[in-house]
């Protein structure tokens, strides 16, 4: 006896028509491995085997077998455990999106206050990101066009009936959001990790991604409007890979005169702007003093008083780095620069600039 597939079994089989079921036959365990080795043709043992073998590397067989047991429905069903239980709880694709995205957040509000991250709301800009990169995706699983098919009422077809319209492929809207979610799960990364991602590096991952979905419709779907969207990008990520600098600070102009070591920072950030860090009226005994300072794009001015002791490093990704009368222009500037002297203060610089100039000099003339 032929027994017919339901539609929900139809969206589940591959293009052989075959289903991922577990036994519930000649089965160890939960009927896993029989399962997977009827659905890929191959001996269960070997696959038990498998499960095994992870067991030895932190439990890993443990955990994929639970899930998969969990996610694959038994034979002569067609819903799993995990999803009759969704829907005895009337837990909607869209609703678990939701409580997921929710659960995120409040993740990583208990994290910022245990990294330390409150001060610094970029985190909830990269949860930001990600909702909406869900929300496109669900937008686009709920939309009409999609599931028009599926509820159309059968009608008597016309003799001579006219090309249907040829529907719209969801690959860019799917392409989008996942750019999206690339981007605020990597801001993410960058923030509970404490690795400093650069602006260039979130461009390279929307990029990859939309070079990924163009590649993908070559062969399913259309999405030509990504390689206009890729075309727009290519430029703002070619300048923002030159921006090395961290993405501190506010934006305007700054001018600090610290005439004693309490008014001396660590770090001197900013985001765009200009900074000018004078030096020559600070008092203090011989001593090393260490200096950060940046400006991701703008410009950094450094005055050092006049025969001073210094050991400064500056890097520029692209534009201008001048240090006591020698300069340079260009990109990816990496200078060094060393005049040790005894008995004095010894000034420890560390200058950054993304896009911009970095001048260290004697002089306050002009500044």
């Amino acid at each position: 006896m032929i027994q017919a597939m339901t539609s929900h079994d139809t969206a589940r089989a591959d293009a052989g028509g075959r289903l991922l079921r577990r036994r519930t036959r000649d089965r160890v365990i939960g009927g896993v491995a029989g399962g997977l080795g009827d659905y890929f043709h191959i001996d269960p043992l070997l696959i038990r085997i498998g499960f095994v073998g992870l067991i030895l590397f932190g439990g890993a067989g443990v955990v994929l077998y639970l899930i998969a047991w969990l996610m694959v429905p038994a034979e002569g069903q067609n819903t799993s455990i995990v999803e009759g239980i969704f829907r005895r709880l009337g837990l909607t694709p869209g609703r678990i999106i939701t409580i997921a995205v929710v659960a995120v957040a409040f993740v990583f509000v208990i994290n910022s206050w245990r990294y330390d991250l409150s001060a610094d709301g970029s985190w909830l800009w990269a949860v930001a990101v990600i909702v909406l990169g869900l929300l496109l995706i669900r937008r686009r699983d709920a939309s009409p066009a999609a599931s028009a098919v599926a509820f159309a009422p059968a009608v008597e077809a016309p003799a001579v009936a006219p090309a249907p319209p040829r529907p719209r492929s969801p690959l860019a809207w799917y392409v989008c959001a996942t750019v999206l979610i690339s981007i605020g799960l990597l801001a993410i990364f960058s923030q509970v990790a404490h690795r400093e991602v650069s602006p260039g590096q979130f461009f390279g991952a929307a990029l990859a991604v939309l070079g990924i979905g163009l590649v993908v419709g070559a062969w399913w779907g259309r999405a030509r409007i990504l390689i206009l969207v890729a075309i727009l990008l290519a430029p703002i990520a070619i300048a923002a890979s030159f921006v090395t600098a961290p993405l501190e600070g506010g934006i305007g102009d700054h001018r600090y005169t610290p005439v004693t070591m309490a008014e001396v920072r660590d770090e001197y950030r900013l985001l765009g702007g200009q900074i000018i860090l004078d030096l020559t009226d600070l008092v203090t005994n011989p001593r090393d003093i260490h200096i950060s300072a940046s400006v991701a794009v703008g410009q950094l001015v450094v005055i050092v008083p006049e025969g001073s002791s210094i050991e400064l490093r500056t890097r520029v990704g692209a534009g201008d780095s001048f240090v006591l009368g020698s300069g340079d222009v260009g990109t990816s500037l990496d200078n060094a620069f060393v005049r040790r002297r005894l008995h004095q203060t010894t000034y420890i610089l560390d200058l950054q600039a993304g896009i911009g100039e970095v001048f260290v000099t004697n002089s306050r003339v002009n500044w």
